[in-house]
């Protein structure tokens, strides 16, 4: 599936929500996880790539919902690939993932599995929506990046 991110900014299906409007700040919203096709991960990938190639920041806000569940593991090996071939190309002080988490075990597997082999792209997990958009602030901030009156706005009303 190909998408045009300067055309048009936000993709929509009843599985997820991207929506690269305030970029650098990027949110996928997954509504439904573990119906996430294949096509869909790559076009998550390629508004990632897209900010690589134009040397751009990357700061994305990841959104699970509680008892969605997560994608399969075909979809988190697209990822690690994905990650690792840009290993070099990620370890800037400009690109960065949050991710919220709202199931404790879920967090709690996050945490063994950085501790063993942490991801190329600064990664910090939250909870809850308050906790990312703090994260997400600060992540901005380090970055030297604006936190414009849109992204204040898009963070509020997540939050709601």
């Amino acid at each position: 599936m190909k998408w045009d991110w300067d055309t048009d900014p936000i993709y929509e299906s009843e599985r997820i929500r991207i929506d690269k409007t305030n970029s650098p700040f990027v949110v996928y919203c997954y509504k439904l996880p573990r119906q996430i096709t294949d096509e869909e991960i790559q076009l998550m990938l390629s508004l990632a790539d897209l900010h690589l190639e134009r040397n751009l920041p990357y700061l994305a806000l990841v959104e699970l919902k509680r008892g969605s569940g997560i994608i399969a593991a075909r979809q988190r090996r697209m990822f690690a690939e994905w990650l690792e071939d840009r290993r070099d190309q990620l370890d800037r002080n400009d690109c960065s993932t949050v991710v919220i988490v709202p199931e404790p075990i879920f967090r709690a597997v996050l945490r063994v599995v950085y501790r063993f082999r942490a991801p190329p792209i600064r990664t910090i997990t939250a909870a809850d929506v308050p906790g990312a958009a703090a994260a997400v602030r600060s992540e901005l901030q380090r970055m030297g990046q604006l936190i414009t009156p849109e992204i204040e706005a898009l963070l509020r009303r997540l939050a709601s």
